[in-house]
This record gives structure tokens, sequence and C-alpha cells, in this order.
């Protein structure tokens, strides 16, 4: 039997009185690649940001390797951002560092590691990325996509147990889309753990084992991306599916 890398169960979240997030469930194993799909404003980033603590959950529980994150001391959260890695829809680098520098700021900073280390590390993981040559290159001096592929290697410099995606193609021009897809593709290959808040379709169809549809804060349907495209069985599924792969198409790289 598989053992359950992360376990969301009955996660709640509120903002105010409006109500993001009511009871939403889900299971991860190792090597998986979700991909979580629903209209705006339905909770989906908010459950990213609930799975990595940036806005613990009002109500049920998250398990990381078998431990309850969720009841943690708030000390104790720092250590688990690290195994839970965040790349963000507007790429959230600091400006007035150079791409090696943000990839390696938190290896510094965060692991302690020595500036040799560090530096040779931040390389390794923009060489992964295809961003070696752009190393001293501050994020003004990058493309969108450039741009993304540096929180990518921020992010996998910390040896992160999973990597949560939050619409990480959205703010990209088209032209740019492909680059970072690819760098996530190349990532499913080698085992990465992923989930995926996009509305890349041809992505979740060749890469993703579990596609999730969530509506109003709730999953609506879960399974195999073949099976929600060709025969989900709830019609909002239906209907969005089919209205998101009209809009977006499916021309990213296979």
């Amino acid at each position: 039997m598989e053992e359950n890398l992360l376990i969301v169960e009955n996660v709640e979240k509120s903002f105010g009185s409006q109500k993001i997030l009511d009871g939403v469930s889900f299971k991860l194993n190792k090597g998986d690649v979700k991909v979580i799909v629903g209209p705006s404003g339905t909770g989906k980033s908010t459950l990213l940001r609930c799975i990595n603590l940036l806005n613990p959950p009002d109500k049920g529980k998250i398990y990381l390797q078998n431990t309850e994150i969720t009841s943690l001391p708030h000390s104790k959260i720092p250590s688990i951002r690290q195994k839970i890695g965040m790349v963000f829809q507007h790429f959230a680098l600091f400006n007035h560092l150079s791409a090696i520098d943000n990839v390696a700021l938190g290896l510094i900073k965060v692991k302690k590691m020595n500036k040799t280390d560090a530096y040779n590390k931040a390389l390794r993981e923009l060489k992964r990325v295809g961003l070696d040559q752009h190393k001293d290159k501050y994020p003004a001096q990058l493309s969108g996509g450039q741009k993304q592929r540096v929180g990518i290697a921020r992010a996998l410099a910390m040896d992160p147990l999973l990597i949560l995606f939050d619409e990480p193609t959205s703010a990209l021009d088209p032209e740019l889309i492909g680059e970072v897809l690819q760098v996530m593709q190349d990532l499913a290959k080698d085992g990465m753990t992923m989930i995926c808040v996009t509305h890349e379709m041809g992505f979740a169809k060749s890469v993703a084992n579990e596609v999730i549809f969530m509506e109003k804060g709730k999953i609506v349907e879960q399974g195999p991306p073949l099976k929600l495209f060709t025969e989900a069985t709830h019609p909002r599924t239906r209907e969005f599916l089919s209205k998101i792969s009209e809009l977006y198409g499916e021309s990213e790289k296979k």
C-alpha cells in the first residue's frame, strides 16, 4: 500500500463572513501530480496557501508524512515550509537580487548553508531549469517565463517533499508558457510530487495522475484526467472542462 505523503482532511477556511473552503479532503502519494481546476474565486489558491500554512485553515487537519502540521506551534511552521515548495503566479522574486541570489537566499537564511555550498546548489538548480547562463541577471532583465523558472529553481533548491504551483503560467505571454510547462513536465518525469492549480488542460492530460474540479469551496469531482475529460459524472465538471479546453486550447507540448 502506498504511503500518503499529504492528507488534507475536511479543511475549511473563511475570510470574514465568506466561506472560501468548505470541507475539502484529498490524499497525495509520493510522485503524484494533482491538477486542481475550477472557476475563479472557488478557493483553489487558498487551498494551496492552507497546505503550506501561509493561511492556516480554520477547521480540518493537514498531515505531512503522517505528522499533523495544522496543530504545530508557530515556531515549527518555517521547518514545514522548507518541505513544501511554493511557486507563485506573480513570481514573488526579490527585484534587488540577481537570479542566483534569489535562489541562494533561502539556503543561506533558512537552511543555514555556507555561502559557497549555497551558491553551488543555486547554480545547479538554475541549470536544471535552463537558466545558468542568466544567473547574474536581475528580475527586470528577465522575461516572465525566465522569472517563473527562477521561482521554480528557488523552490527546488530547498529539496522539498512536494511543490505547490499556483497558476504558474497565468501571468505569462502565450509564447512563454511552453518553457515553464516543459520544466514542470520534466520535474514530473523525475518523480517530483506536485499540486498544480492551472488552466493548462494539455498539461493536465499528459502529466497529472488526478484532476480535481472545485467549485464554491468544495471538491465537486475528482479522478484520472481521461475519465474526467471524457466521462465526468457531474454536469458542472463537464461544462467547465469543455469551456476551459475551448478557451485555453491544448497547444502545450506533450
